[in-house]
């Protein structure tokens, strides 16, 4: 019984949801949670009413008392016929344990007598008994509780004149209540805070339109505490008034295939971006189902705030509007209208929110400035089930696809975002980088200058100039905004140098090893033939093993090769070489890759003689191969997925250049990207840290004094990235 109760549930806010789930079952309409004090350990109350349709004597005795029941699973609906029960495994109830050491409950059914179950859950872990053996206290009496002018009408009437569907003419004659007596824990102000947030989640706020979301039955959840410290805290729980104001917000819907509609919007009413694509990137994995997402995203910055501070969102100052997104923050998971534990709290980062913010500052959204809603059924969803101790979903392929389709989805509102924020690109002169010859645009993040001196001058000249001191702050602002983009760049190139210190010594640790491994299997094979003499069925399972293992270590090299261009290393010294044979060389480290995907590679062209260090090729060719790839990935099954890399020598303004061209039939770049695909960090991919094409670019013009660009049309359908090579084309 502890395993099933205390020991399951993982704290008290789940506890107290659990029995919340069960009102709503029972088709309440109003639950009511009354905290008498004193609210410490191992005394004071805490009690659950509702105004459901109860239960009987032979409910109580034969469903209720009994554990694991398949009664959920015979009655999948609720008795009105209205809602989908929450309950399924038939151990909710034991939630309770967690929450006090003695629970009483008293329940009536219209037309039956009233119940009195009273369980001290200490009995349960006292002895070797069996649960037949423990005693429980339960009786059947005339009504007392729920009747009319009874305890129940009593507690309703109060709070009926605040919920219209417990009006005058609601019915006392039927219900349950749940008294917790002997607390677990001290229910302090920061508990019952943590407690209504959590409760106001159960039930999405007013979802859009355009979502066609089934109308939520009538349900609200009123918290009560006598006069005291925490009295401020009583009323109903609901949603945030900060929810209804986000600054980006992205609405729509995928179906089981993957088809997606969704509309993306920004700082407006009408969307910046209609997607309709398919968002499943795996067909080998089972759909996740059909689903509606509703995401509503800010800018935690003090001028992307300023605006919340005048709504009514009962926040004093800008700190507390930032805590009040902050505390609302997280995905939440709706299964046919309520909620699905623990997705939506906070700390909760379930779609890995803040470690891709950490691979990509610049573009990613951190979970605490997310508030998503998703909607699913368990009709529609089979596949998403949940855990035994009703939090979180099972690991599945399934639950693996939800989030990678609702990841997809998210990258479009991130892109929509990054453009919104973007500086306007500059020229650098003489840096012809990225997005094409002769000139390249930068990023913009040095654009900004401090302007201290002059709001010295300004507030000692100028002092009771309120325009220009405005001003002033507006620019220091933006400054501000600007240095904290440079640090995160700085922050994140300064990662990467450190991986190249790791890269370095896993290549020369794991080289090492790898060296040691092929000796070993060469002693293996001599081994081998000698036991081929006295033992034909041991040498035969010894030459499988050795086969194997020196598959691994092939791989094992292949992955080595492939990371070495994150290394630290000083590069080596240009040499002649074979153009084609470098960019061979190169495709071969993808080789496990492109065969699983099905791609077929075909290096074509003149084959030219540069000189140029082997590593520069390498990492040029992995950069737009590999992203070709992972693009002809997302193409549906049967469909040509093919790359061409062309090499050429060629002459520009009198002087030979070479370029290299690598061509795919993928989905191609979209036009609204196309000038951001350079920026570094910027990622089409949802999980892209956007530095591939920055680090292909940054080697070619750092060089070989060449460019990268995006060509169209190319000579195949998709994308098409060229590199021209100026400087060692001898």
């Amino acid at each position: 019984m502890s395993t099933l109760g205390e020991e399951l549930i993982s704290n008290e806010r789940v506890a107290l949801t659990e029995l919340v789930k069960n009102a709503y079952d029972a088709d309440a309409s109003l639950v009511l949670i009354r905290f008498s004090p004193p609210l410490e350990e191992g005394a004071g109350s805490i009690e659950v009413w509702d105004d459901g349709h109860g239960m009987s004597p032979d409910t109580v005795r034969g469903t209720w008392m009994e554990i694991a029941t398949s009664h959920r699973h015979r009655h999948p609906r609720s008795e009105s016929g209205g809602r989908r029960v929450l309950g399924a495994k038939g151990i909710g109830r034991f939630a309770a344990a967690r929450l006090a050491h003695v629970t009483a409950i008293t329940t009536r059914r219209v037309g039956e007598p009233e119940v009195t179950l009273r369980i001290d859950w200490g009995n349960f872990t006292e002895g070797d008994a069996y649960l037949d053996e423990v005693p429980i206290s339960w009786s059947t009496a005339a009504p007392s509780v729920f009747r009319e002018d009874g305890e129940a009408e009593q507690h309703f009437s109060e709070i009926a004149r605040e919920f219209t569907a417990a009006s005058t003419d609601a019915r006392s004659d039927h219900g349950t209540v749940v008294r917790l007596e002997g607390l677990r824990m001290e229910w302090g102000q920061e508990a019952v805070e943590s407690l209504k947030r959590s409760l106001s989640r159960l039930l999405p706020p007013p979802p859009p339109a355009e979502l066609s979301v089934p109308d939520q039955p009538e349900f609200a959840i009123y918290v009560d505490i006598p006069d005291g410290p925490l009295r401020h805290l009583v009323g109903f729980v609901a949603a945030s008034e900060a929810l209804a104001h986000p600054r980006y917000r992205l609405i729509g819907s995928v179906d089981t295939a993957g088809n997606a509609h969704l509309a993306v919007y920004a700082d407006g009413d009408e969307p910046v971006e209609v997607v309709e694509e398919n968002l499943r990137k795996d067909s080998d994995r089972p759909s996740c189902g059909p689903l509606k997402l509703d995401f509503r995203v800010w800018d935690l910055e003090k001028s992307a705030l300023q605006p919340l501070f005048h709504l009514d969102t009962g926040a004093r100052n800008l700190t507390e509007v930032r805590k009040l997104i902050k505390d609302n923050s997280g995905v939440t998971l709706y299964r046919d209208g309520f909620r699905v534990q623990p997705f939506g709290e906070p700390g909760f980062d379930w779609l890995g929110f803040d470690q891709r913010r950490v691979n990509n500052p610049t573009m990613r959204l951190s979970n605490n400035q997310v508030a998503g809603f998703v909607y699913i059924s368990a009709d529609d969803n089979p596949g998403l089930q949940d855990r035994s101790h009703r939090e979180g979903l099972i690991d599945s392929p399934e639950y693996e696809e939800l989030k990678t389709v609702i990841l997809q989805a998210i990258t479009r509102l991130e892109i929509q975002r990054y453009k919104l924020r973007r500086p306007e690109p500059i020229v650098q002169p003489g840096a012809g980088l990225l997005t094409g010859p002769p000139g390249g645009r930068g990023h913009g993040v040095f654009q900004s200058f401090s302007l201290e001196p002059l709001r010295q001058v300004a507030t000692e000249r100028y002092p009771n100039d309120v325009v220009l001191g405005r001003a002033i702050e507006e620019v220091t602002e933006t400054i501000n905004e600007g240095v904290r983009k440079v640090q995160e760049i700085i922050a994140q190139f300064s990662r990467l140098a450190t991986l190249g210190t790791l890269v370095d010594v896993v290549l020369h640790d794991g080289r090492t090893a790898l060296a040691r491994m092929a000796f070993d299997l060469r002693q293996l094979g001599k081994i081998t033939k000698k036991v081929e003499e006295l033992d034909a069925e041991l040498s035969a399972a010894l030459v499988d093993l050795r086969t194997d293992f020196t598959a691994q270590e092939r791989a094992i090299d292949r992955l080595f090769t492939r990371i070495e261009p994150l290394s630290g290393r000083q590069r080596g010294r240009p040499r002649e070489l074979s153009l084609q044979q470098s960019i061979s060389e190169a495709v071969s480290v993808l080789e496990s890759e492109i065969a699983r995907h099905r791609v077929d590679v075909t290096v074509g062209g003149e084959d030219v003689t540069v000189t140029a260090e082997p590593g520069d090729i390498r990492t040029l060719v992995l950069n737009l191969v590999s992203n070709a790839v992972y693009w002809l990935s997302t193409t549906p099954d049967g469909t040509e997925r093919a790359i061409l890399i062309e090499t050429e020598r060629t002459r520009e303004g009198g002087a030979d250049v070479v370029d290299i061209t690598v061509s795919d039939s993928g989905p191609g770049v979209r036009e609204e990207i196309r000038e951001l695909i350079f920026d570094t960090y910027f990622s089409d991919k949802p999980d892209g840290i956007g530095l591939g094409l920055s680090i292909a670019g940054s080697v070619v013009k750092d060089f070989y004094d060449g460019d990268l660009w995006l060509v169209s049309p190319g000579p195949l359908a998709g994308a098409s990235f060229r590199a021209r090579l100026r400087r060692r084309v001898g």
